[in-house]
């Protein structure tokens, strides 16, 4: 007997959360652009001052993720966001209660940067534990596509508004608002109830190195989750390396503006929104293992169209495409692998496992960056765009070889609706 779907949108419980999350997302979309502002427009900061302003706020993902992710194991998930999100709030109004006391300096601007960021990772780590145990286990996919859907409305108007304010409100203020996003998210948070275990205390007590060794050994030994990191990780990788010297080609080689290049790439980003509004149908009608493998199959004809295109505004349209498609799939296959994962990883051990995924996947965006530069010394920028879409090849060939594509997570109804 079929089990009544019934809609999200109808549990209270989980509409507060995500609309914590939403506004929560919308003001770290804003922040990237506000912080570099209020660097070199504020504190009139140099090209290296702003980039070590840049690379204190990188810092805490590659030193601070796995930590994270045992720490927030033994910790309940709820209680922990919303501290996370409280420390959040509070160093990034430092910002301008230092500017106010004309205090603010660069040396402050990195610290407030590390802090700020420190206190995402345990927010987000905790967030993606914390959704299985809000909703039942069946409309897992449906919750994740509608968290994605505020994350890309948030990625697409974030950068827009944040021009806007800090026109009006200059950058100092306009971190100080979008912190507010992190203290709404905090108090919508204790009115959010969960179904999460009170973190188990049995057992001999654990050092943190010991609990992080544990969580990647277990995702060595789960096929599953092992092959998504690796697929993650080399997605990540050549991805990281074509957008890295992508703005160089279009306004060098193509001459673009960059106006030009700012509207393509705005509007681009709706094919986030439309993966959010459509991965759960996709998923009912191809399955995980086929959706997994369609989605990373986009990306390198997608990327490579620009090789293509000559000056003007057809190229610039086709460009837009083909970004538009490519973000479209990027939303479905994270979605998608987010709800395999969670549903892969036992309770106790969700923090930890989320978090080995995003510190690999993480920490290789910047050494594809780097990759990506240095192959445009060597040969030039075309070339080097080119070894990096030809190189993204590899992701569906490993997608394919590997268990996933057997992988179906609908329930028996869908399949045979399906079939």
């Amino acid at each position: 007997m079929a089990v009544r779907d019934t809609s999200l949108l109808t549990n209270r419980n989980f509409v507060t959360y995500w609309s914590g999350q939403a506004v929560a997302m919308a003001g770290s979309a804003v922040l990237p652009v506000a912080l570099s502002l209020v660097a070199v427009v504020s504190l009139h900061a140099s090209a290296m001052a702003a980039s070590i302003v840049s690379a204190a706020s990188m810092l805490p993902g590659m030193l601070l993720t796995l930590p994270v992710g045992a720490v927030v194991d033994r910790l309940p998930k709820r209680a922990a966001m919303m501290w996370a999100d409280l420390g959040q709030s509070m160093s990034l109004w430092a910002v301008p209660v230092l500017w106010w006391t004309d205090l603010l300096s660069i040396a402050a601007l990195c610290v407030i940067g590390f802090v700020a960021t420190s206190c995402g990772i345990v927010s987000q780590v905790a967030h993606l534990s914390l959704t299985p145990y809000l909703i039942a286990d069946r409309q897992l996919i449906d919750a994740n596509s509608k968290l994605s859907l505020a994350d890309s409305v948030a990625t697409t108007s974030g950068p827009i508004f944040a021009g806007f304010l800090v026109g009006r409100l200059g950058a100092p203020f306009t971190v100080g608002l979008a912190a507010l996003g992190s203290l709404f998210s905090a108090a919508t948070l204790l009115r959010v109830r969960s179904s999460e275990p009170p973190p188990s205390r049995t057992g001999e007590p654990t050092t943190l190195r010991r609990d992080i060794v544990e969580g990647l050994h277990f995702v060595r030994r789960n096929v599953i989750l092992r092959s998504l990191m690796v697929i993650n990780a080399i997605d990540n990788f050549f991805l990281s390396w074509v957008q890295a010297v992508l703005v160089v080609y279009l306004v060098r080689v193509l001459l673009w503006s960059p106006e030009s290049y700012g509207v393509v790439m705005g509007i681009a980003a709706v094919g986030g929104i439309l993966g959010s509004l459509l991965v759960r149908r996709l998923h009912k009608s191809l399955g995980t293992g086929r959706l997994l493998f369609a989605a990373v199959a986009v990306g390198a004809p997608a990327e490579s169209m620009v090789l293509f295109l000559s000056p003007g505004h057809v190229g610039q349209v086709l460009t837009c495409l083909a970004q538009m498609a490519a973000i479209f799939a990027t939303v479905c296959y994270n979605v998608t692998s987010r709800t395999l994962r969670q549903r892969e990883s036992p309770e106790g051990m969700r923090s930890r496992i989320t978090a080995a995924h995003r510190w690999v996947g993480g920490g290789l965006r910047p050494v594809g960056a780097i990759c990506g530069g240095l192959s445009t010394t060597v040969f030039d920028v075309r070339t080097g765009i080119a070894i990096g879409c030809v190189s993204m090849v590899i992701t569906p060939v490993v997608a394919w070889l590997s268990p996933l594509r057997g992988t179906d997570l609908r329930e028996p109804e869908e399949r045979r609706w399906a079939a």
